[in-house]
């Protein structure tokens, strides 16, 4: 029987000569590096591939919580309160056009928030529209010009009405 490596002559039954050839060192070394290279590169790898996916889904819908009859007549509450607060304010003058339009952008925004779990406060006018909820729409949109304009070109006593009436007749 032959052993790899192991060269033997024999004569009669008697080894005359026996070789063995060592292999060098480093041959061996190099196969478990490689390997654990390819180990240690996989979770980095499978986290960059879940983030690149999680990127660049397109969310289609947000998270609509169920809002109890008792929370929303609360919540119509406490948003008209708010929006009667931001009237009163305005006719004292303790709130410039500009500044009742912003507040009251911000009460009916949150309200919705509130109502429906959607996330509308840092949503713009477009992303609203896409919510199919035109009350809102139209509302925001009436907000938009004299909320961020110089010019007062709207009415925040009538646009405060508009207000408090979608959120009184908000489902």
């Amino acid at each position: 029987m032959q052993t790899p490596g192991v060269s033997t002559s024999t004569s009669g039954g008697i080894s005359d000569k026996i070789t063995v050839g060592l292999q060098d060192m480093y041959s061996y070394l190099l196969w478990p590096i490689i390997i654990l290279v390819i180990i240690a590169l996989i979770p980095p790898i499978v986290m960059l591939v879940k983030h690149i996916r999680n990127k660049n889904k397109i969310v289609t819908e947000d998270y609509v919580a169920p809002v109890k009859a008792l929370d929303i007549n609360s919540a119509k509450q406490k948003y008209t309160g708010l929006i009667a607060s931001i009237v009163e304010k305005y006719n004292s003058g303790k709130l410039s056009d500009k500044h009742a339009y912003q507040q009251l952008s911000k009460v009916v925004r949150s309200f919705v928030f509130d109502a429906t779990g959607i996330k509308v406060q840092n949503y713009t006018l477009s992303e609203i529209k896409t919510l199919n909820i035109p009350k809102l729409y139209y509302l925001v949109d009436e907000c938009y010009e004299p909320e961020f304009s110089e010019d007062n070109k709207g009415n925040i006593v009538e646009t405060c009405e508009k207000a408090r009436q979608v959120i009184v007749e908000w489902n």
